[in-house]
């Protein structure tokens, strides 16, 4: 298995910021995959999914999956929102969800964020397909952090419960 840190959680959680600061606390890098499979298509997220459908989204996820399996380690790695409900994240490394209420999501985000989101364009959608996800976030985590916190306490949180296996 690859010994990556693995961020899951819903869109809007924090996973890209808190990845950027992680890699620079721990001297190694972050990826996003959203952005990864943006630069790779020249397509944003909402060109894909309008285009060619959440499908063929979900399909760059896939092998995007296994190529960072097999090719990346020691890196900070971002998911989207929906890769671990659609794909099984763990062979990239410890995967650590990124636990944070709905509501807290909806402050975080202003509406020019919310309109980069496909799946977050009805509130109400968007509210059900976070309680369909919550679950299978938590059942793929190793570790399941408050994410509601500033970026550099939940930063501080991974850093303690990987500390034996990263310093």
């Amino acid at each position: 298995m690859a010994s990556n840190i693995v961020l899951i959680g819903f869109m809007g959680s924090g996973k890209s910021t808190i990845a950027g600061e992680l890699a620079g606390l721990l001297d190694t890098f972050a990826l996003d995959t959203d952005s990864i499979i943006q630069n790779s298509t020249n397509l944003k997220i909402s060109e894909i999914f309008a285009k060619y459908g959440e499908k063929a989204f979900r399909a760059h996820e896939s092998h995007l999956i296994h190529w960072l399996s097999l090719n990346v380690s020691n890196a900070i790695i971002a998911t989207g929102g929906g890769m671990p409900i659609f794909n099984d994240v763990r062979p990239m490394g410890k995967i650590v969800y990124l636990c944070i209420g709905f509501e807290e999501i909806t402050k975080r985000l202003t509406p020019k964020e919310r309109a980069k989101r496909p799946l977050f364009g009805d509130k109400a959608k968007a509210l059900e397909l976070f309680h369909t996800r919550e679950s299978i976030y938590k059942k793929t985590a190793d570790i399941i952090i408050n994410a509601s916190k500033s970026p550099q306490e939940v930063c501080d949180e991974i850093l303690h419960s990987f500390k034996p296996q990263i310093r």
